[in-house]
């Protein structure tokens, strides 16, 4: 009989040992905007032999940029290359990674360089950044215009 009542008694103490165990509110984590968002805004452009060099101030939670891509395209007229006064469409882009050559970031601010424009010729750009969380949205700094 003692035995039994050791067993009721170790029994109903795991049993709310147990159920205690599911008790509390449960979520799906989400993200935090004031801790896991960025904004992109573009500090200076140089263009120089036949390079643009850009440097780009990340605000908000600048460890979160993962991948940060130059969007361009040529102002022209000839065939590929935007007209003059038309929305801005993005025709070619150079991408860098964290950890990936050309992807400098310093504290808050990132380095970005492309090489191969054609001079005598006028670009528009923007740079763009794709958070490390893939649920956040990327941030585009404003479309600049890059002269010869």
């Amino acid at each position: 009989m003692r035995k039994q009542i050791v067993h009721a008694t170790l029994l109903i103490f795991v049993f709310v040992l147990l159920s205690g165990c599911a008790l509390g509110r449960k979520e799906w984590p989400s993200s935090v905007k004031s801790e896991d968002t960025f904004k992109l805004k573009l500090m200076e452009g140089v263009r120089q032999d036949g390079c643009l060099i850009l440097q780009v101030a990340v605000t908000g939670s600048p460890n979160r940029l993962w991948r940060a891509s130059i969007q361009y395209e040529a102002i022209g007229t000839e065939e590929g290359q935007g007209c003059e006064g038309c929305p801005f469409v993005p025709r070619n882009a150079v991408h860098f990674t964290r950890d990936q050559k050309g992807f400098n970031l310093a504290g808050n601010t990132l380095q970005l360089s492309i090489c191969g424009l054609e001079p005598g010729i006028d670009y528009r750009f923007r740079v763009a950044g794709k958070s490390e969380l893939s649920t956040m949205a990327i941030e585009y700094t404003d479309v600049f215009e890059a002269l010869p």
